[in-house]
């Protein structure tokens, strides 16, 4: 067991009023990085004793990680009481039954999504991102019925449209699913649409790219989340900061560019909080294409894009984050030999 471990352990005991969520998510996110099975055995021991304390639901990254069925069988045996989420049980527990594919929760997952339609929103949410994690054969009508229900609307069940990766015929679906976020989609509710682009593969893969750089879309959006999804898609599509960087590139206008700047730079914050286990991109294969110098004369980067529009300071932030990632990477790479 890890040395942070314990002292994870050790700072939950504190009262609630003496914990600081800024002191949590580096222990925590080290045990993602570093830790293993055993780590996680221990934490959750801990965690069934407080299962409503809203600071022990960053754990659930953790379990996320590392869990198997019997974690999850104890998770789900404090969660829910006759098939229900137990009351200020945190939301996101459905979403990790789901990833750790514990087979009793399927239903629990398909109830809230189709038959409770007026139901709080992050359970919706939750349900949506935990069903994901199934086979979906038996929901094929139901789904298609929930997705068309979102047709037309400005406001609707935002992650709904992501189960469109289980629908059969994918193809007349997505183009619906473009026209609803083009024509009539609230950009704070949009979200599920692009997550659905990226669980389409090839087939949604056109529509994403369509969308991540179109400002009518908004995909840079923080207060609504829809950047977090973003990123998340091109993690499933494999599409790298480099090859954003060169499409950005090649863009002449000004407002255009400062838009698409924005975006790149939004999702870069994402991808320098996140805890990937097995990246497709290293940072310092993004600190290469993004601001290595093209000789000892000509700088051609993506400082020298940013200047362009005004975003000089926002750049150099980006890039002071970036040099301390490629010094964490270092240091995982000696640490995991």
């Amino acid at each position: 067991m890890q040395k942070n471990t314990s002292e994870l352990l050790e700072y939950l005991k504190r009262d609630k009023s003496k914990r600081e969520v800024a002191m949590l998510r580096p222990l925590i996110y080290s045990i993602v990085k570093c830790g293993d099975n055993t780590d996680a055995d221990a934490i959750l021991t801990q965690y069934l004793s407080h299962p409503t304390d809203f600071h022990y639901s960053y754990l659930l990254l953790i379990f996320k990680a590392f869990g198997n069925h019997s974690m999850a069988e104890q998770i789900f045996n404090v969660s829910f009481h006759q098939g229900k989420l137990n009351e200020n049980t945190d939301a996101e527990i459905l979403e990790v039954l789901g990833c750790l594919k514990y087979e009793p929760i399927k239903q629990i997952l398909a109830t809230y999504i189709f038959e409770h339609t007026d139901t709080d929103y992050y359970i919706s949410k939750y349900a949506v991102l935990g069903l994901l994690h199934f086979d979906c054969e038996a929901y094929q009508d139901k789904i298609e019925k929930a997705i068309e229900n979102c047709y037309g609307k400005n406001l609707f069940p935002e992650f709904i449209p992501a189960l469109v990766c289980k629908v059969k015929n994918k193809k007349t679906v997505l183009e619906k699913l473009y026209e609803l976020g083009c024509e009539h989609a609230s950009t704070d509710c949009n979200a599920g649409i692009i997550l659905g682009f990226s669980l389409c593969g090839e087939e949604g893969k056109h529509y994403f790219r369509k969308v991540l750089f179109d400002r009518n879309w908004e995909t840079s959006s923080t207060g609504t989340g829809t950047v977090y999804f973003a990123y998340e898609g091109l993690k499933k599509l494999d599409i790298t900061f480099k090859e954003l960087y060169l499409e950005i590139k090649t863009i002449s206008d000004k407002d255009k560019l400062a838009y698409c700047i924005d975006v790149l730079f939004a999702l870069l914050r994402r991808k320098i909080e996140d805890i990937e286990i097995n990246p497709i991109e290293q940072f310092s294969d993004i600190y290469t294409a993004l601001f290595q110098w093209k000789n000892k004369s000509e700088s051609d980067t993506v400082t020298d894009l940013a200047a362009r529009v005004d975003k000089t300071q926002e750049v150099y932030e980006i890039e002071k984050c970036i040099e301390l990632k490629m010094i964490e990477e270092a240091l995982l790479r000696n640490y995991k030999i």
